[in-house]
């Protein structure tokens, strides 16, 4: 298999990350690109995006929790199910995050428009803070478990800490940043660290 995608995407690092908690990361290539100039990845994906897993039948599978869910499938079923919310809620919470990393990005396309749109980026980040908001106060319990939910929390704040270092993090969502302080030292976080 052929994981298209981008390294500092943190869509695409939650695949990378399931992959080593899998134990099948010698199974997938991992190819970088620039998804505005790859021709092949838009043969793949007509619309472009990464990351993309391309199958060694030649077939492909796009979006990051497509993805995920398909190699939890095939090499592992059932891995990393919750035991105390419904399969609802935690399809919920992945729809969560990657809407807050949908608004990251938003934001930090607004910003590097000349001039920047200051605005609409502050629009997108009160997104963000309502979010971590409310993961902070609301989810219970997800300190204990490794799952789709904690690899993407853990690579949606990774993300934001890289991008965002300004923002007070720890003071605002001490919960989360004290998660957030171990999981990051996790052997798959470690492997796929991102730069600024």
């Amino acid at each position: 298999m052929e994981l298209i995608c981008s390294l500092t995407s943190p869509y695409a690092r939650r695949v990378r990350v399931l992959a080593i908690e899998l134990g099948i990361e010698s199974m997938i290539q991992v190819t970088a690109v620039s998804p505005r100039e790859s021709k092949d990845l838009w043969r793949l994906n007509p619309i472009g995006k990464v990351p993309t897993l391309k199958l060694d039948d030649g077939s492909a599978i796009f979006d990051s929790l497509v993805i995920c869910d398909y190699l939890v499938g095939q090499f592992k079923p059932g891995w990393g199910q919750p035991n105390n919310i419904s399969q609802w809620e935690y399809r919920t919470r992945l729809s969560q995050l990657n809407q807050t990393s949908d608004a990251g990005s938003q934001m930090r396309k607004l910003l590097g428009q000349e001039p920047p749109q200051e605005k609409a980026a502050w629009f997108q980040f009160d997104k963000i803070k309502r979010s971590i908001t409310h993961i902070n106060a609301n989810w219970a319990d997800f300190e204990s478990e490794i799952s789709l939910v904690t690899i993407g929390l853990g690579c949606t704040m990774d993300w934001l800490y890289v991008r965002f270092p300004e923002q007070p993090w720890e003071a605002e969502f001490p919960r989360i940043h004290k998660w957030f302080q171990e999981f990051k030292e996790r052997p798959s976080m470690q492997q796929t660290k991102i730069s600024g």
